[in-house]
């Protein structure tokens, strides 16, 4: 673990002395560091596979953008899950206001938790368990994004269906969960917010982004796992806001050292760490077979290396990807809720 840490320092050090801190979506330069041919085919097959738009910043500067199948600069896209990615800096900014602990007991929030005859063993989680997925609560999919009151439901109807840190489970569960503890953290400490609007004023806003909107329930608590609709060239800037390790135009947002442990698998999974996707070895996706092939010097992401690679990941596909070494943050958008898009695939028209 320390060994992850230690190598994105490094990477993250050797990154600022060639940011420029700040975002220029209005420049788009030519680069050498890709040719022109793949490029192109980095689009068509984005374009193929029912893409959007392809986007990438490199050194805080736009140097490639395409869109297609009728979008333009312009085209909001609802990134779905990838919106998960946005949690990782709200968590580790309240980590950095002493909102949280991550080996704190979530029912030490969710009081009702505590009656364990209502709630069995739910009591054992920890903030931690939620950040890597391995609350060991169960996900209930299609019943969360019916129900009129999702912070509700999460509090009073999940059961456990493993051990909290014995299993990864992708799903909705654990945010939502999250969710509905942050604002209480933010009630209790006097901030009248939701998580949303705290994600906001301390972030988003902070960096320029706006998006284009955001799903709410019918008692108007934000979606918090895959609510976010918005453009490419905004949603870079979050990127880069991730890549230059917490740091906007001179103003040091988040201690770069809490964004980094949000990068270190701590869990079950090698390939996922507080609310991020990674790409290491033997790391892996929405189940064990998800993975690169046995043996691979990368992960599930890109199988051929670039284990530093960062991602957003939502249906579509929609992706963000950071790696930290090229100081880059690749963009690819869709409207489609379904496709054949790979990420290896993707990847390796660049990386290979």
């Amino acid at each position: 673990m320390k060994h992850y840490l230690f190598v994105f320092s490094l990477l993250l050090l050797g990154m600022f002395g060639c940011s420029k801190d700040k975002d220029n979506s209005g420049d788009t330069a030519t680069e050498e560091t890709f040719s022109s041919e793949q490029l192109d085919n980095l689009a068509n097959y984005s374009k193929e596979k029912g893409g959007s738009a392809v986007l990438i910043m490199e050194n805080g500067r736009i140097v490639y953008e395409d869109y297609h199948n009728g979008a333009d600069s312009q085209t909001a896209a609802h990134i779905h899950s990838a919106t998960k990615l946005f949690w990782a800096s709200a968590c580790a900014l309240a980590k950095q206001q002493g909102l949280i602990d991550y080996d704190e007991y979530v029912s030490n929030t969710l009081t009702e938790w505590q009656d364990t005859d209502l709630h069995p063993y739910k009591n054992q989680i920890k903030i931690a368990h939620l950040l890597t997925l391995s609350s060991g609560l169960s996900q209930d999919f299609l019943t969360i994004s019916n129900e009129s009151n999702t912070y509700q439901y999460v509090v009073d109807a999940l059961d456990m269906v493993s051990a909290p840190h014995q299993k990864f489970s992708y799903g909705p569960s654990n945010y939502y969960v999250f969710g509905v503890l942050l604002e209480r953290k933010l009630n209790g400490s006097g901030i009248s917010q939701n998580p949303l609007e705290y994600l906001e004023t301390e972030i988003l806003d902070k960096i320029g982004l706006e998006y284009e909107s955001w799903a709410h329930d019918q008692s108007g608590n934000p979606n918090i796992p895959n609510g976010c609709t918005l453009t490419p060239r905004n949603w870079v800037k979050y990127g880069q806001f991730l890549l230059q390790g917490g740091k906007w135009e001179g103003e040091q947002l988040i201690a770069s050292d809490l964004l980094e442990e949000m990068y270190v698998p701590t869990g079950p999974n090698p390939g996922h760490g507080n609310f991020a996707w990674l790409n290491l070895p033997d790391g892996y996706g929405l189940s064990t077979s998800d993975s690169a092939p046995e043996g691979s010097p990368g992960g599930m992401i890109y199988y051929n290396g670039y284990t530093e690679i960062v991602a957003g990941l939502g249906s579509g596909k929609n992706r963000m990807y950071l790696i930290p070494s090229k100081n880059m943050v690749i963009i690819r958008q869709t409207l489609l809720e379904e496709d054949t898009f790979e990420d290896n695939e993707f990847l390796g028209l660049l990386l290979d």
